[in-house]
């Protein structure tokens, strides 16, 4: 058995012994805060099997009766709030396989790279540009990855660089990385910890962050994040080759060899430019516009339109994702409900000493903290999961409004910049072998910083102004 192996299997069974032993000794709270426990190392540890831990989870919240009831869960899958979040995650997988299947966002991905000409420095511009397009046509930041991946990969080989030998290669990749991290806090459905997130907020505060409110949330200090991202790319991976000729040429190629927009395309484009209208507007009209979606984006499926194939989409469909998003917004209410996590926050309260700090630097401090701590997750949405109700918790011990802090660590909750491992779609990058680790560290830890300065200092100002804290 490796090193490895064997710490997993150590932790596991130290986990279900803490478990059992909180289970019964236990009020609900405790139970609750076992079932936490349990859940966050079985979604760190075993990534892979997070539809089988997800089931799990949900099943042991039932048991000790702690989420919803049964007829609570329907009527809130059919309510306008609280249950639309499921369903339009689910309706953005289904569409983003549209997309890819399609060939519409990589069409629209190349339209805006060959748009910025062959320059160096624009392409990886343009690379941050794309990410920013294809954000919201789906909650898999893993999905986006593979999408924008083989584009990178011709953006590269244009110039004929020598892979991991290239600060221009770099660049383009990491850029690519990060770029599909930070758009990610633009969208409530461009990421799953989204939704989770605002679960949380809304449960703590009443501010309910719809589809609308959320992008007027975040989207302006997500311009800023990915704008300071790139300057920080540019300064670090200063590109050794120049615009020529060749190179915008088979950057033009790429998209020359997809023909004209197809039947199939329109169909597609169609299909999302509703299912964002009624997200946008469901406040407006009081409908189910998750529901609505799953409804429209089913007509993908009819065989004349050509777009999805049933059996293909059954087989690719991240069946894991979904059971986790299921089973983190079950244990979100549970939490909430019961204030399971009140007992932690508090000895970490007391630990940090933090009563005695001035407000400005208690929440610079919190969310540092919490944004150094993605090193310690494999899953943005496990992050999400625990680290957002625990920084409500501390807000409310200093005497916070909940949001003053879970805004902040929601909306950083997506950018995991530091490690390979904290996320898929920073494995897909790092695995194309065009930047190394240290490399990494370096470029993560210091976007990480600015992130967090420019969501205190810029951040905090502008959510107050509108009225959120």
């Amino acid at each position: 058995m490796r090193g490895e192996d064997y710490f997993k299997l150590v932790a596991t069974i130290l986990t279900f012994i803490s478990f059992l032993f909180m289970a019964v000794v236990s009020e609900i709270e405790g139970q609750i805060l076992g079932v936490v426990l349990l859940a966050l190392v079985l979604w760190s540890l075993y990534p892979r099997h997070h539809f089988i831990s997800s089931l799990f989870i949900i099943s042991l919240l039932s048991l000790f009766q702690a989420s919803i009831s049964p007829r609570e869960f329907i009527r809130s899958l059919f309510s306008t709030y609280g249950g639309s979040g499921l369903w339009i995650i689910i309706s953005g997988f289904i569409l983003s396989e549209g997309m890819d299947k399609s060939g519409l966002a990589r069409r629209i991905a190349l339209w805006i790279i060959t748009g910025l000409g062959g320059d160096p420095n624009k392409v990886v511009l343009s690379v941050a540009i794309a990410s920013l397009a294809v954000a919201p046509l789906s909650p898999s930041t893993t999905a986006k990855a593979f999408l924008i991946l083989p584009i990178c990969i011709g953006l590269i080989q244009a110039f004929d660089v020598e892979k991991g030998q290239s600060p221009y290669g770099a660049g383009v990749m990491i850029m690519a990385m990060a770029a599909n991290n930070i758009c990610s806090t633009g969208f409530l459905t461009a990421t799953v910890p989204n939704p989770i997130s605002a679960e949380y907020i809304r449960d703590s505060s009443n501010l309910d962050l719809g589809w609308f409110e959320w992008l007027k949330m975040s989207l302006p200090l997500t311009l800023i994040l990915l704008a300071s991202s790139w300057l920080v790319c540019r300064k670090m991976f200063k590109p050794e080759v120049e615009a020529r000729r060749e190179a915008v040429k088979r950057i033009g190629d790429l998209l020359n060899e997809m023909g004209p927009i197809s039947r199939r395309e329109l169909l597609v484009a169609s299909v999302f430019s509703i299912a964002l209208f009624l997200w946008i507007t469901e406040r407006i009209h009081g409908l189910n516009s998750g529901l609505i979606s799953l409804a429209l984006s089913l007509f993908l499926f009819i065989p004349q339109t050509g777009s999805i194939k049933i059996d293909g989409f059954m087989r690719e469909v991240p069946w894991g994702s979904i059971t986790l998003f299921a089973a983190s917004m079950f244990l979100a209410k549970a939490v909430g409900r019961w204030r399971a996590l009140d007992p932690v926050t508090r000895n970490i309260f007391e630990l940090l000493n933090v009563s005695s700090l001035p407000i400005l630097v208690f929440v610079v401090l919190i969310v540092l903290i919490s944004t150094l701590l993605h090193v310690a997750f494999t899953s943005t949405t496990v992050y999400a999961t625990v680290m957002v109700p625990l920084s409500i918790s501390l807000a409310r011990l200093q005497g916070l409004e909940p949001q003053f802090v879970g805004i902040p660590v929601a909306f950083l909750a997506p950018v995991a910049l530091i490690l390979p491992v904290n996320t898929i779609p920073n494995v897909v990058f790092y695995s194309s072998g065009y930047f190394n680790q240290k490399q990494m560290i370096v470029y993560g830890i210091v976007v990480s910083l600015i992130s967090i300065f420019l969501t205190i200092f810029i951040g905090l100002p502008y959510w107050i102004n509108i009225g959120f804290m």
